[in-house]
């Protein structure tokens, strides 16, 4: 506004300055020197509205130049923000990723090593970074407590405490409590709570995760910081990580209890068939146990892992039970057997497999018997497999099975002795029997207590 109203009494000053010397030519002004007057003037009125520009815009840099300091502060802080928000985000997607590489851990072999509890606190631990600290408690059918593992802690001497389930303190989901054992002394007995701080040390923050699958409670994990690490802190964001890994870990121990209570279930059958064929088939009779002892140390010896060597230990004991299927007559027949009788002898492993793989978590056992009479040079029953086309499995009990056979009496051919049995392995190798399995028998058979 000011620009313009300067304008406006320039332009009135020029027009009234060239009507007044017109009006006195009298003066003898030149026409030259009337133009370089109004020029004179203009010029003025143009440097004054410079002024006033240079310095309305002056203004107008300093609001700006503060208005973008401000934003400049506040993006800043926006930033600061995003990285902290990106910060948790990573962790949050390396610990999900931990715990579906956790999925891969929890599988049926793993979960009856000894020291799965263990690793399974190592990864929480590891996931969890502020926790210095830990341990793992399961509960029982009678509220019983146990810590079955911890870090920073005896748990030895806690489990003599007889920790009951009521004990603790049970969130409903992950939490966060700071000076735990402050709650801790309300809910146990000051003699039980005296021992107990004395273990538990002195704790500044505890993440408590509940172990629950479809409202079923197995347990809690306790993540500690301790008073003397003032730098350290949970966030909400770790209760998140826990529940999740609390729920992870809860349906792998349902899955467990499933699988010991199965194969316990299946051990039953097994050692019922086995016990019906050893009334059927007189030879049968401490067979089949010395078979899968022999056949479990060679593995072991083999460096099988643990469940190659329980699947062929329980091979073992089941590798002739398809014979309940032979008649008996031919089975204790004193003579030597008929073409005709021997081939239905050698049904007998088509007919275990086809009875066992009927039953579940029998399907690979199965398969092992099935091919238990191969011959590494192809030359074998059923399915005339070469070589290491037969499982390593079958291999194994090939070699076992027919020592056992050569040291045993029968009717129709007496036994041989230890030293003989060998000479026979060594003679059939890579004929009759893998030559690998057969040295790896031959130097542990000295533990054996054979004449």
């Amino acid at each position: 506004m000011k620009k313009v109203a300067l304008l406006v009494i320039v332009t009135f000053s020029v027009i009234t300055t060239y009507g007044s010397i017109k009006s006195y030519n009298n003066l003898n002004i030149s026409s030259g020197t009337m133009i370089a007057i109004l020029i004179m003037i203009i010029s003025l009125s143009i440097f004054l509205t410079l002024i006033i520009d240079r310095k309305t815009l002056k203004k107008r840099y300093i609001e700006k130049e503060n208005e973008l300091k401000h934003l400049n502060t506040e993006l800043e802080e926006t930033n600061i923000e995003l990285e902290s928000s990106y910060k948790k985000i990573e962790k949050l997607n390396s610990s999900i990723l931990k715990i579906l590489e956790l999925s891969s851990f929890f599988s049926a072999p793993k979960l009856m090593e000894r020291d799965f509890e263990k690793k399974v606190l190592d990864l929480a631990l590891e996931i969890i970074e502020p926790a210095e600290n830990g341990a793992i408690y399961l509960f029982d059918e009678n509220n019983n407590a146990k810590m079955v593992f911890a870090k920073g802690y005896d748990y030895e001497k806690i489990n003599e405490l007889n920790l009951k389930k009521n004990d603790l303190i049970i969130p409903e989901k992950a939490e966060i409590i700071k000076d735990i054992h402050k709650i801790n002394k309300n809910k146990m007995s000051p003699k039980k709570f005296a021992a107990f701080i004395k273990l538990g040390g002195n704790l500044k923050e505890t993440l408590i995760t509940p172990i629950s699958f479809n409202n079923e409670l197995f347990g809690i994990i306790t993540l500690d910081i301790e008073n003397n690490s003032p730098l350290k802190n949970y966030e909400d964001y770790h209760t998140k990580i826990m529940d999740y890994f609390g729920k992870t870990f809860a349906g792998f121990l349902k899955m467990l209890n499933f699988i010991k209570q199965e194969g316990k279930f299946h051990k039953d059958i097994a050692l019922t068939l086995v016990k019906t064929l050893e009334y059927y088939d007189n030879y049968t009779r401490g067979h089949s146990e010395r078979v899968a002892n022999w056949a479990s140390l060679i593995a072991e010896k083999m460096n099988l892992d643990k469940r190659k060597i329980e699947q062929i230990y329980w091979a073992g004991i089941l590798h002739d039970i398809g014979k309940i299927f032979v008649p008996q007559s031919i089975l204790n027949k004193a003579g030597k057997l008929s073409p005709e009788e021997f081939e239905k002898i050698k049904l007998h492993p088509t007919k275990g497999e086809e009875l066992l793989k009927k039953v579940d978590g029998m399907e690979e056992i199965s398969k092992i018997i099935r091919h238990h009479h191969e011959r590494y040079d192809g030359k074998g029953y059923p399915d005339g497999l070469r070589g290491k086309n037969i499982p390593i499995e079958s291999r194994i009990l090939a070699v076992v099975d027919s020592f056992d056979a050569m040291i045993s009496e029968r009717p129709y051919k007496r036994s041989l002795t230890k030293d003989e049995a060998i000479y026979q392995l060594k003679r059939m190798t890579m004929k009759q029997f893998d030559g690998e399995v057969v040295r790896t028998f031959i130097d542990i058979i000295d533990n054996f207590n054979i004449k």
